[in-house]
């Protein structure tokens, strides 16, 4: 059991906190001119790979704190994402919950996840990876959207997330435990941090854990999973050293073991229940970087990273085969693996097991000369995929998957001050991908001029591709009914290429306690030879398969306006909405029964599973000074969602998610405590049409993800 592992490492988290030395960093103050204008003091460095205040940097950049992301109750990266319009967590799959992020009304294939400025979420990574990096490993959130493949690489069409870890000040830390109960069972969750700082604090380490656990929800009463049984442990540390003052490293390491289970009969072997998806997933990531100051406007940096995913994984079952010895059709024969041509048989051979190792060389040289600030660097990325199908007892069957791909970049980049009010960035970048024949040329070029002391435009085109790799979504295996749906490339797949322009203005404005923000953005992608999904199909031998295609091409265009307004120190208001057209150039066929006896045949030109509108708006505010009282509420638009067992496609409700919250703040033995208790998605919006039974279609799910929960916890500061 993964929990053995949570325990000891939690305690040695609070050990190493108490030992750390130091008094525990003070809360910070408020400034006069309020949250929603202080944010632009920020540094930040997603958007140009360089470091710069958030109020200077030419490329629209949007933040989450830590703070906002513990009053929220969010335990992990996916739902701490929510917090900001026009970043959504879709859910993909009724069996086994896994999801993933939508960025500029394209799905998660197209974005970039980041650690400390690193991509690596490999291939299976990014089929549960989101889930499992826990809160307590992210000091903030940085978004940037629109065309980050100029400074990331491929996949970066979207935009990237750079989860950045918090650097301590001084020694200390904290620990936390509670629960999030939703339908009656509870999520139990416990985690902490440990800071070290050296006396002048030349080093600094910070040592993290997190653990969760979770039976099984049962949402509409059919005796099968909505919510994975499941169980997460994880423990990293992150260490900076500065032997110099012109001389500084990092390193980095975190593991991952999580087990989850969906469908039936969760107390048998997956083998003997009717539906059932379980994976078992250790995973390893790290690195370590070096940066150096040559000179007053010289200066590198050189990096290493890697991942490594080992997976043991079922997908199937039985199928709708009796299993009660009370129905009148069981069948003890079909339950049976030993008899030849039983439903156990089948089931008995749908394991697999999946190795997914990761290995990234990043290298960035600076150079200021004046007005101009320039940066250059290489690339390089490798990664391999060996998935096997197994029986129960571990023997091979046959390999569905080995190779490995990698990708060259090199980079470079000018940002040009023209003027004080006018800030220019020009990139470009050349990559070498080893599934395509050509290198790939990808420009860039952005604007930002300061009309006003308040107000801000900024505008750039950045182009991106994606080439035809093994996807995340190959390696999670769809399931209709008990039977496997897996994913092929077409013979002479060719890459994405995209196109994006943004444009946007931004009206800041504050005086004492009072302070207004409004912001505009504009975005257009242009995709071309788009990347498709065909009808479901049978293969000669009996088997699901989809087909990966290039289509004509693609067009997403979008508005997201965003307001905040913080009428006196005690009280944040914000809100935001963004709507997007996510359309192929052509119509494409999503189902057709006809060469199974049917009459029906589908043709959308909509991206499916992508709402027009959607919207987020929050309240904060501090009526005493030791509490804090938090109001959110997300809204998800109508989607056209496919039904392959019904053959319709469908289009979802207008849904609300409304949550609210608070935390106490109190002092006791000296220690700061924080106590939090609130309820997620009061009026219980969710998806209500949900497929039922063994033959159900496992990708038929859309909207909220969670049931209405109420959730409290303790959090001790050291």
């Amino acid at each position: 059991m993964l929990i053995r592992y949570i325990i000891p490492t939690f305690i040695l988290c609070i050990t190493l906190a108490a030992h750390a030395g130091g008094p525990p960093a003070s809360r910070e103050a408020e400034p006069d001119d309020g949250d929603v204008v202080r944010l632009d003091r920020m540094v930040v460095s997603t958007a140009t790979r360089t470091e710069r205040l958030l109020a200077d940097v030419p490329v629209r950049t949007e933040v989450v704190l830590s703070e906002d992301i513990g009053m929220r109750g969010a335990l992990n990266f996916s739902q701490a994402a929510e917090l900001l319009n026009g970043v959504r967590v879709e859910s993909n799959c009724q069996n086994c919950n896994t999801s993933e992020v939508q960025l500029l009304g394209l799905g998660g294939a197209y974005n970039q996840i980041l650690f400390d400025g690193t991509p690596l979420l490999s291939s299976l990574g990014g089929v549960y990876g989101i889930e499992q990096i826990p809160s307590a490993f992210v000091d903030r959130l940085e978004v940037v959207k629109g065309g980050g493949s100029s400074l990331y690489g491929p996949g970066a069409v979207a935009g990237v997330i750079n989860l950045v870890p918090a650097k301590p000040r001084a020694g200390g830390g904290f620990a936390q435990a509670g629960a999030d109960v939703q339908k009656g069972e509870p999520l139990w969750f416990g985690d902490g941090r440990a800071d070290f700082v050296a006396r002048g604090g030349a080093f600094a380490l910070s040592v993290v854990a997190q653990g969760a656990k979770n039976d099984s929800i049962d949402f509409n009463g059919d005796g099968y999973s909505e919510i994975t049984k499941k169980e997460l442990a994880v423990a990293g540390f992150q260490a900076w050293w500065s032997p110099s003052p012109s001389t500084r490293l990092r390193a980095a390491y975190q593991y991952t073991g999580e087990d989850r289970r969906g469908g039936n009969r969760l107390g048998q072997p997956e083998y003997l229940a009717n539906i059932a998806e379980s994976l078992q997933t250790r995973y390893h990531r790290g690195g370590v970087v070096w940066e150096q100051d040559v000179g007053r406007a010289f200066d590198f940096r050189l990096g290493y990273s890697f991942a490594y995913i080992e997976r043991d994984s079922f997908y199937g079952g039985l199928g709708d085969v009796a299993t009660d010895p009370g129905d009148p059709a069981y069948d003890p024969a079909q339950l049976d693996p030993a008899v030849p041509g039983s439903a156990a048989a089948a089931s008995y051979r749908q394991y697999g097991y999946t190795e997914n190792p990761l290995h990234y060389i990043d290298s960035q040289f600076n150079y200021r000369a004046g007005a101009h600030a320039l940066a250059f660097g290489v690339q390089y990325k490798h990664e391999a995929v060996f998935d096997e199908n197994r029986n129960h007892a571990g023997e091979g069957l046959r390999v569905t998957a080995d190779g490995d791909f990698s990708n060259t970049g090199i980079y470079a980049q000018d940002e040009w001050a023209a003027a004080d009010s006018l800030d220019f960035v020009l990139g470009a970048r050349l990559d070498k991908s080893s599934e395509l024949d050509n290198p790939v040329f990808s420009p860039r070029v952005a604007a930002a001029w300061a009309a006003t002391e308040a107000l801000k435009i900024r505008a750039g085109v950045s182009t991106g591709f994606r080439a035809p790799e093994v996807f995340s979504e190959d390696l999670h295996v769809d399931t209709l009914g008990a039977d496997q749906v897996r994913i092929r490339n077409a013979p002479g797949l060719a890459e994405e290429r995209a196109v994006t322009c943004m444009a946007g203005l931004e009206w800041r404005f504050g005086k004492n306690d009072t302070a207004w923000a409004v912001d505009l953005t504009f975005s257009l992608t242009d995709i071309a030879d788009t990347f498709v999904l065909g009808e479901i199909l049978t293969d000669t031998d009996g088997s699901l398969y989809q087909e990966r295609r290039n289509a004509s091409g693609s067009r997403v265009e979008g508005v997201e306006a965003n307001a905040a307004w913080q009428p006196f120190a005690a009280l944040r208001l914000t809100a935001g909405v963004a709507w997007y057209r996510s359309r192929y150039d052509e119509g494409r066929v999503i189902y057709d029964d006809t060469p199974d006896g049917g009459a029906t045949v589908i043709v959308t030109r909509n991206y499916l599973k992508t709402p027009a509108w959607s919207g987020v708006a929050q309240a904060v505010w501090t009526p005493l000074a030791p509490l804090d009282v938090f109001a959110g509420l997300k809204y998800t638009g109508p989607m056209d969602v496919l039904n392959n067992n019904t053959g319709t496609l469908n289009r979802s409700p207008n849904l609300w998610a409304a949550d609210i919250g608070l935390v106490w703040h109190a002092s006791i033995a000296g220690r700061h405590v924080d106590f939090s208790a609130g309820v997620k998605n009061i009026f219980d919006e969710r998806q209500r049409d949900l497929e039922t039974g063994a033959n159900r279609d496992s990708d038929y799910v859309y909207g909220p993800r969670f049931a209405r929960s109420v959730y409290c916890g303790v959090k001790v500061e050291f």
